[in-house]
């Protein structure tokens, strides 16, 4: 058989004591703690050479530029609701004012319309009163012809008084026809 080299020495299995068992232990606990913070080292070292690299830094900024153009398409989003709740309001107060104007038109059409049949209806009195007056305009005439002729056979006082009463009945109509007018 051929020689078998060893650095130390076996130890007969039921010589090992506690203490050995727990230095043994212990020494394993090391070893796996070691390469515990070896890896979590070289994980670290991993992720702070990506966290550093040029596309990671390009993304950042990529990720910068989208919040910032998202928080100003909030507000002009914001700005944009409020000025369509104002031209929501300013439309209703259009309309309701557009109501009240068309309301307005229509009594205007209505009174109008009403003045215009007034305004016939006075026509027609006028003209009426303007017959009247013509009447009463030739009736004085005839009856001033009557007085002229009747002055001629013989002037007596009172029929110089009547002369003088025939030309006030001519204002007079003419102040009783533009009452009726008025009216």
């Amino acid at each position: 058989m051929a020689p078998t080299f060893y650095h130390y020495l076996p130890v007969p299995v039921a010589d090992k004591s506690e203490s050995m068992l727990r230095c043994r232990r212990l020494g394993w606990l090391a070893v796996l703690g070691i390469l515990v913070v070896l890896g979590v080292f070289v994980c670290l070292i991993v992720f702070a050479v990506r966290a550093n690299s040029k596309a990671c830094n390009d993304g950042l900024l990529a990720e910068q530029e989208c919040r910032n153009v998202t928080c100003l398409l909030e507000l002009q989003l914001n700005q944009t609701r409020q000025d369509l709740l104002r031209t929501m309001d300013q439309v209703a107060t259009c309309h309701h004012t557009l109501v009240n104007v068309s309301a307005s038109l229509e009594m205007e059409k209505a009174q109008g319309l009403e003045q215009l049949i007034q305004k016939e209806e006075l026509q027609g009195e006028v003209e009426k009163l303007k017959q009247k007056l013509q009447e009463a305009l030739e009736e004085v005439e005839r009856l001033r012809q009557e007085k002229e002729a009747s002055s001629k056979e013989g002037e007596t006082s009172f029929g110089s008084s009547l002369q003088a009463l025939s030309p006030l009945m001519v204002p007079v109509y003419l102040l009783l026809g533009l009452i009726a007018l008025l009216a």
